[in-house]
């Protein structure tokens, strides 16, 4: 009789459905675009919470990121060249940040991917930063993403 519970209780443990695996958590700045490998080591440091990205109709493309903090400046050129400044704190960037600049499309892309919301307290228009939640309501973004789209083509 002893075999017949035991085989009643192997059945049932057999029954039960496992939970689902937990997807692998995607880490938002892997997201962003690759940069010259010594800009990636001057930025590995930043955490997520402090990217911002910014969409410019009237972005040059000279500069393509920055990274504010301790009175300094430095920016990363299209042509992968690092300039470093000094800098004011000013009410801009009252906290340090790396700012990435691209394309509402580039952005969009990303906000597919990872919600983007508006980044409080910039001082600028069309500035956002990765929600805490990677799939938050995507709505209010997507629609001014695609105005700035409108006016960047």
């Amino acid at each position: 009789m002893m075999e017949v519970r035991q085989l009643d209780l192997v059945d049932y443990l057999a029954g039960i459905s496992a939970p689902p695996a937990a997807a692998p958590q995607l880490n938002p700045l892997d997201l962003l675009p690759r940069r010259p490998k010594a800009w990636e080591r001057l930025v590995a440091h930043v955490p997520a919470e402090d990217v911002r990205i910014s969409v410019s109709p009237t972005w040059t493309r000279v500069v393509v990121e920055q990274l504010r903090e301790d009175g300094c400046g430095d920016q990363l050129r299209a042509n992968g060249s690092i300039v470093s400044h000094d800098v004011p704190p000013d009410l801009i960037w009252p906290e340090p940040c790396r700012l990435i600049l691209m394309t509402a499309a580039s952005a969009a892309r990303i906000h597919e991917r990872w919600c983007l919301e508006e980044a409080p307290r910039t001082g600028l228009t069309n500035t956002f930063r990765f929600a805490q939640q990677q799939h938050a309501d995507r709505t209010p973004v997507s629609q001014q993403l695609c105005l700035l789209a409108e006016e960047q083509s």
